[in-house]
Formats: structure tokens, sequence, C-alpha cells
């Protein structure tokens, strides 16, 4: 194992292992000089991107940036259960509202990679080079992907809006990771199809989800304690600020700065 791989590696719980194939991934990317180190340097801080650095904060490129952390996923509840943290191993950040991609040990001992979104969840798949294949396609953001039967350049439409790529400008087109897809093919044997589902890769569960037949999301749906009252009242309380900001669709980035603003000047 190269550097990124090892310090990733150190921060899963023990059962849980990185497949060989992420093993070399890594270790392709890292030889690219793709490979950053932020803060002290400590196992967490390591962080793998799946483009050179000059593109990392290209508008229209993949969110996909490789990584772990230290902190257990039950570490934000009431009370911590390990059991559940002996099961998850993070290694991805996979959209800019905190998505991520982790390794999961199912019922059955079978290490899974799913999804840990925003307002979804879910299996991803249990084959690490569909999962790469599934991260070098180009989506914008995989971890806020709605539907996986829609290509990358539709999911950036309809991220951004619009009707074709041309409203992007010339100095905006997606950047799509040509580099990694080459690898994988020429390393693999795989080639990148034109939709996730292609890979078998289904649309993921909503967390309110009640019905659904997905096992990682009703296995957390079982094991996350029930809400307390003062976490209830603060969702409340959440909803109906958002309902009396009255943010519409068509309204401005202005517009829904002031609208947020009018929050503050109201507690002044």
């Amino acid at each position: 194992m190269k550097t990124f791989a090892q310090n990733l590696a150190s921060l899963m719980p023990n059962g849980i292992t990185l497949p060989i194939e992420l093993v070399e991934a890594f270790g392709w990317l890292e030889d690219q000089g793709w490979h950053n180190i932020r803060g002290a340097g400590a196992p967490e801080d390591h962080w793998l991107s799946i483009y050179p650095s000059d593109l990392l904060n290209h508008p229209v490129s993949c969110h996909v940036i490789f990584g772990g952390t230290s902190l257990p996923y039950t570490d934000h509840w009431a009370t911590p259960d390990p059991t559940i943290d002996a099961r998850i191993a993070e290694i991805g950040e996979t959209s800019g509202d905190g998505g991520r991609v982790a390794i999961w040990l199912d019922e059955a001992g079978n290490q899974q990679f799913v999804h840990i979104g925003h307002s979804s969840l879910g299996v991803i798949t249990d084959d690490p080079l569909i999962l790469l294949q599934f991260f070098a396609m180009g989506y914008p953001e995989p971890g806020t992907l709605e539907r996986t039967d829609i290509t990358p350049v539709q999911a950036i439409l309809d991220t951004h809006g619009i009707a074709d790529l041309e409203a992007l400008g010339p100095n905006d087109q997606p950047i799509i990771p040509e580099a990694f897809q080459t690898f994988l093919k020429q390393r693999f044997g795989v080639d990148i199809p034109t939709a996730a589902r292609d890979l078998g890769i289904t649309n993921f569960a909503q967390y309110h989800d009640s019905d659904t037949t997905d096992p990682f999301a009703r296995w957390i749906a079982t094991a996350s304690p029930e809400p307390s009252e003062a976490e209830l009242a603060y969702g409340l309380e959440l909803m109906r600020t958002v309902e009396a900001l009255d943010i519409k669709d068509t309204d401005s980035t202005d517009v829904i700065m002031g609208k947020i603003g009018s929050l503050f000047q109201s507690k002044d």
C-alpha cells in the first residue's frame, strides 16, 4: 500500500478492509500527484482527488474526494453505539452538502459500499470495480444523485437548471475525469457506461421511506434511536423557519441571501 491507502486503512474498524482494486486505484491516483494532506497530517488529514489540483475548484467537475475520518458514525448521537460504529468505515466525500461513501458490513458479514447522503442513503454495490466506474463517470455530485437512470450530462443540466451545456459558457464546460477513466479501462478492462443504472445501481432510499427494501437503509432505520423531544421541537421550528422564508425555485442568489439575512435582522 502507498501512503494514502495506509492512512485510510488505519482509520477502519477491525474486520473492514480495503479491497485490492481500491488499493491499486488509490496508488495510481497518488502517483499522479493527487494526494493531499491538510493540517497536522494525521491519517484523517490525508485526501485523494480524481483530478489534478488545478481542476479541483472547477464549477463543473465531479465531487469525489477519497478520505477517512476518526469520528465514529454515531458520534453525533446522544448515546454513541460502538456496535454500529464497528460496521461502518467512511472512505470518501461525494457531495458538497456532506454526502459520504462508506464500507458497511452487512448482516452476513459481507462488505458493501454504501451511500450516506444528506437526504438519502443506500447500498451502491458490493463490487469495488463498479464503485470506481460509478465515480469515474463524471456525475457532478454522486452523493446527491436522485435518479440513476440519467446520464452525467443530464445530471449537470438538472443541477444548473439549464437546457443545454452551451448555457455554461466555454470556460465552464464539464470536466470529466478522463485520465481516471483511462486507468480503469487499461488496468481492469472495464468500460464507462452511459448511466449509473447500467451498472446495476438503483435509486437511493429517502431517510423517511419506511417501505424501502434497501438493506442498509433498513438497518440504519432500525439502529437509529428515536428523536428526543428537544430534537423534534428543533426540527419543527426549523420547518417553520424554512416555510416563513418562502424561498422559490425562481429566486436569484441575491434574493435567497436577502431572505436568509432577514432572519438575523429580526433577532436584533
